[in-house]
Order: structure tokens, then C-alpha cells, then sequence
């Protein structure tokens, strides 16, 4: 009977042990093997990356930077000081290809130069800066014949050639932002010539506008406001191209715009 008894004991504690190993096998199964679990994977932002950053400017004297004092080189040495100061921008490398004097036909004959045409194959922007001589050149040759008819059409043959330019350069490169600074009138300070040449400006800007709208990665920045609206002296001593001061804030406007 004892051993009858001892054998049934044996056999219960045998059962409980054999369901406390599948009651803790089955615990054992709820927790993951191992603590590295998958995730998807998570793309940084790209204003993470540091970038560096190719600009080149053409075109006229603006570009160049005649009437800045510092001799820098107008607003192209404002801009860059601007982006380097931004967290995203690692560093910042400026080309400058503006010639003073230059209509936008000279702007077509210098974009078949290797090096202009090397520089604006690898730029991440190309700024422009054309029109102004191409305006001024209707003024000398009807100075004592002006009417808006006459600078009129001559801005239809400026759209042409500035379309022209853009398919040169979009030819050479293909993804880069192309920006375009506006025409702006010098003779602000003129108040009888202030309303006439003003509504030309526009006009002309206007053109470029529609140009523009053409193309991809393309950018307007207007500047005329600038001149008219600041109570600062802008202009350089030949009261026609802009002073140190108007440079700088040109090149804030042109920086404002592509930051947007």
C-alpha cells in the first residue's frame, strides 16, 4: 500500500514538474530572442547634409560689381556671406563672369567661352544680370525721339535673345536653378522722368517674367522696389550703377528668394 502510494506521488510531482516546463516554455516564447529588433529604415532629412554649393554669375556690370567700393565684386561677395552663414551649407564657391557694358547679345557671344561654359556645366545656380544696357541702348540712339512704342519694341527682340540665353544654358546644364535679377530705374531721383521710365522697367521686367515661366528651375528676383522705396543713397557717384550698400541689398533679396 506504501509503495503503491509512494509510486502515485512520484507520478504527481512528475506532472508538475512537466507542466511548470510547459507553462515556463510557453512564458519563454511571449519574449522576443533577442533585443535587436528590426525597424524600418529612417532617411535623414536633406538639410542634414552639409552642402557645397557652385554659383556663377553673368552678365553686366552688376555682376561685375562696378560701383561697389570694395572692390569684392557687388553682390555675388554679399550672397556668399549670407549662405555660409547657413547651418545646411558647408561651403560656398563663387564665379564671377560679368562684363561691364554687356547687352545680351554680348551675354550670347560670351556664353560660347569654355571656361563660362565649363563653370555653368557644374553650377548648382547661375545668376544673371542683363537688360539694363540693353534698355539704355534704345535711350541714346532715339534720345531726342523717345515714346514708350519705341522701347516697346525693342523689348520683344530683348525677350527673344534672353530666351536664348536660357536654352544655352540649359543646354550646358540641365538641373541647375537659373535666377534672374531684375531691370531697375536709375533716374528715381528724377521725378519728371520717374513715372515714364518706371512703367518701362516694368514692361521690360514683365518680359523676362514671361520668358522665364517657359523653363523649369527658374527664378525672378525683383529689385526695383529697392531703389524706389529705401530713404538710403543706392547708387554709386555715376548715379547709375549701385553703391556698396545697394549691392548688399540686392544680394539679400536675391538670397531671400532662393531660400524660399
Amino acid at each position: 500500500m506504501l509503495r503503491t502510494y509512494s509510486v502515485i506521488c512520484f507520478l504527481c510531482f512528475s506532472l508538475f514538474i512537466i507542466s511548470s516546463c510547459s507553462s515556463q516554455a510557453e512564458k519563454v516564447s511571449l519574449v522576443p530572442e533577442s533585443k535587436h529588433v528590426l525597424r524600418e529604415k529612417v532617411h535623414a532629412p536633406s538639410q542634414f547634409f552639409l552642402q557645397e554649393l557652385k554659383i556663377v554669375g553673368i552678365g553686366d556690370s552688376l555682376t561685375e560689381g562696378i560701383g561697389d567700393t570694395t572692390k569684392n565684386g557687388g553682390y555675388l561677395f554679399f550672397l556668399e556671406d549670407y549662405l555660409v552663414n547657413e547651418k545646411t551649407i558647408k561651403t560656398v564657391d563663387t564665379k564671377n563672369f560679368g562684363v561691364k557694358g554687356h547687352k545680351t547679345t554680348d551675354l550670347l557671344k560670351r556664353l560660347k567661352n569654355n571656361e563660362i561654359k565649363g563653370s555653368i556645366a557644374e553650377a548648382d545656380i547661375v545668376i544673371i544680370t542683363i537688360g539694363g544696357n540693353d534698355m539704355m541702348k534704345v535711350t541714346k540712339e532715339n534720345i531726342f525721339n523717345l515714346s514708350f512704342e519705341t522701347f516697346e519694341d525693342e523689348q520683344e527682340d530683348y525677350g527673344d535673345r534672353l530666351n536664348d540665353i536660357l536654352e544655352e544654358i540649359r543646354g550646358l546644364n540641365t538641373t541647375c536653378e537659373i535666377v534672374l535679377v531684375g531691370l531697375y530705374n536709375p533716374f528715381y531721383s528724377f521725378l519728371d522722368l520717374l513715372n515714364e521710365l518706371n512703367l518701362v522697367v516694368q514692361t521690360w521686367n514683365n518680359k523676362s517674367i514671361e520668358v522665364l515661366s517657359q523653363y523649369e528651375g527658374t527664378t525672378f528676383v525683383p529689385v526695383d522696389d529697392i531703389f524706389i522705396s529705401s530713404e538710403e543713397k543706392l547708387l554709386y557717384k555715376d548715379e547709375f550703377h549701385p553703391n556698396t550698400r545697394g549691392y548688399e541689398l540686392i544680394a539679400k533679396r536675391i538670397f531671400d528668394t532662393i531660400k524660399e
